[in-house]
């Protein structure tokens, strides 16, 4: 697979941000929609450029999927 311009600008901000970014805040930073983020993240994670784990927060929250750059 080829990294295309939505995958460069995911890789961008995350480097950017220097620490792991929820998929909503990364849609966010990068103006594009969360369906985009997720999908574009998770097909960098089968590339092995990203990795990314569920995280939960309080009683009741949301699960959120944070991502963050491969070593």
């Amino acid at each position: 697979m080829v990294l295309d311009d939505v995958d460069n600008l995911v890789v961008k901000i995350i480097k950017k941000e220097g620490k792991p970014l929820s998929t909503y805040l990364i849609a966010k930073l990068c103006d594009i929609s969360w369906a985009t983020a997720n999908s574009h993240c998770y097909k960098l994670k089968s590339m092995s450029v990203l990795d990314g784990k569920l995280e939960s927060g309080k009683i009741g929250a949301r699960k959120k999927v944070i991502w963050w750059m491969k070593e």
